[in-house]
Order: C-alpha cells, then structure tokens, then sequence
C-alpha cells in the first residue's frame, strides 16, 4: 500500500514533466505575443516621430514669402551679436579657408551627418535602451516644435546671405564655393530662412547627453565631440549664427530638465493643488511631497499634506501597537501546554 504521499512522490515527475511542457508552450506564446507587441510598438513609435518631422517641415515653410523680413532680423541677429561681442563668424570661417578641404568636409558633414545622426540615436535609444525612450522621445518633440513655433514667429536668413546688404562681412557660402551644396539653384524643398534656431546643434546636443545619460563607459564623454564639431560646421559653412546655437542648445537643455522625474513630481504636484487636470491616476498630494521631499524647494509645499501625512503615519504605527498588544494573551494562552 503506497501512501498519500508516496503517491505524490511517484506522480511528481510524470506532473511536472507535463507542467513543464505547458509552461514551456505557454512561455513561448508569451514570448511571441511579447516580441509582437515589441514589434508593433516600434513601428507605431518611428510613425509617430515621421509624421512630426512632416509637420515640423511644413511649418518651416510658413517663412517662405518674408524673405526682407528674414534678411532684416539677419542685420539686427548680426548687430545684436558684436553688441555682446561674441566671436565673429567670418573670422572662424578665414582660418577654415585657408585649407580648400577644410570648407568642403564642413559642406559634406553638414548635408551627410545631421539626420542620419538622429535617426540612428532614436532607433538606439528605441530598440535597445527602451526604459530611457519615453524621456528622450519628449526632449526631441518638445525642443522641435518649441523650433518650429520660432520658424515661424521669427523667420531669419543665414550669416551667407549678409554680404548682399553688408558689404563689410566677408562671408563665404561655402556650399556654392567650394562644394557640395545642400541647396541647387531651383530648390524649393528646403527653406533657407529658418536658421534661428539651429536644430543642427539642438540634436547633436540632445544626442551627446542621451549617450552620456543612457551608457557608463568613460568612452561615452566622446559623444561632446559631436556637438562641438557640429558647431564649428554650421558657422564655417555660415549657415547659422552662433545665437542660432546658443537657442537651439537651450530648448534641448529646457526640455531635459523639464523632464527630470523630481521636476515632474513639482509639476503635478502644483497642477493638483491648482486644480488643472492631470493625465493619468490622480496623484494624493501626500505622495506627491514624499516625492519632492529630498529637495529644500519642497519645505514650503503643501505644509497642510506633509502634517496630514505625518499624522497618517503616527496614527498606523498606534494602531500596529495596540494590534500587537491584543494578540500577545492569545498567543501566551496557545504556547501553555495543556493539562
């Protein structure tokens, strides 16, 4: 006669055998259900960025038309520069044509590096380094269209064009001298006077800190290259000005602190307390000062929430206490033995 439990002991193999080869098909469905739903995000994900870029282009071409409103905000852009005394331009670009490879690296980096740059970062980011891809996915659609809104608000021809009605700046297009151009002669595809602000140094700086953020190598501080040369390329080519890049560099720095989780935290902690809407769960206003607490801004937040929530503490602790102590006869009365 087998007992219960021999006949546990005998049936657990032929069961677990049999749990096993569920488990196994059940983890393989998961994991092709998983992959799919990957799959779908990804592709949903590369549509979403696509169609921005296609509004972001065709709110570029709001400035098509304002040309001498463009050329007069590059006189004053021009001005407002030797007013704060920043480098000149046109002195960066004599030291660059002294050498004729020097103008026409500048010329192909600037038509062959900046898109595929940013196309390879997001796919990067979105395949491989999926838990930063939501933040990174908000800096780049923030910092764009806060871009597009100045296209269209504050339209200006590049540094290239001021010699028309500047006769004293020396300035080279680069891309009609020396080659190749990103611009032919009946080009009406790209717009020439969007250059404030400059998303050529906007991305590359997006790209360098989501590199330095997203990896910990010590090779990763390489990625501050990419900025710098960009830089450097788009005033040597005289396509941007160096306000241009001090702009676009600052709507990509705005976004990434805006997007900080404890940043966050304060934004809908005082979207909650001013009653606006907030997407997602509502969020209790307790929570929300635990989440800022570690910062000295949040001692003067909600003081009603962080007494309440101190209370709420205390009175737990006492309730925990008096559970404890009602339970102790009970517990003594089932340790004595019996008689």
């Amino acid at each position: 006669m087998v007992s219960a439990t021999g006949q546990a002991l005998f049936n657990a193999p032929a069961r677990s055998d049999r749990v096993a080869g569920g488990s196994g098909q059940g983890h393989g469905r998961d994991r092709a259900i998983a992959l799919l739903r990957s799959g779908l995000f990804v592709v949903g994900q590369v549509v979403l960025l696509a169609s921005l870029y296609v509004l972001y282009d065709l709110g570029r071409h709001e400035a098509v038309g304002r040309e001498p409103e463009a050329l007069h905000h590059a006189r004053r852009v021009w001005d407002l520069e030797r007013l704060f005394d920043l480098p000149n331009e046109s002195s960066l670009q004599a030291l660059a044509l002294r050498s004729t490879h020097l103008p026409e690296f500048a010329n192909r980096f600037y038509i062959a590096v900046h898109f595929p740059a940013a196309i390879l970062f997001l796919l990067w980011v979105l395949i491989f380094h999926r838990p930063a891809w939501r933040r990174v996915r908000t800096v780049i659609v923030a910092s764009t269209g806060a871009a597009l809104l100045i296209h269209i608000a504050y339209p200006l021809a590049p540094p290239r064009f001021l010699p028309r009605m500047l006769p004293d700046v020396d300035l080279v297009d680069t891309g009609a001298v020396f080659g190749p151009s990103p611009y032919g002669p009946h080009d009406t595809v790209a717009n020439q006077y969007a250059a404030m602000p400059s998303l050529h140094i906007g991305w590359a700086i997006l790209e360098a800190w989501g590199v330095i953020t997203i990896l910990r190598t010590r090779a990763r501080w390489l990625a501050i290259i990419h900025p710098v040369i960009t830089t450097l390329v788009v005033v040597v080519t005289a396509n941007h000005y160096w306000i241009d890049g001090i702009i676009g560099g600052a709507l990509v720095v705005t976004a990434v602190q805006l997007t900080r989780p404890e940043v966050q935290a304060r934004l809908r902690l005082w979207a909650i307390t001013a009653r606006l809407p907030v997407r997602g769960q509502p969020l209790d206003p307790v929570v929300a000062v635990s989440a800022v607490d570690s910062s000295p801004a949040a001692a003067g937040l909600l003081p009603s929430a962080r007494r309440d929530r101190d209370r709420d503490r205390g009175e737990a602790s006492a309730a925990r206490r008096k559970v404890t102590a009602a339970d102790a006869p009970a517990a003594a009365e089932r340790e004595v033995p019996a008689d």
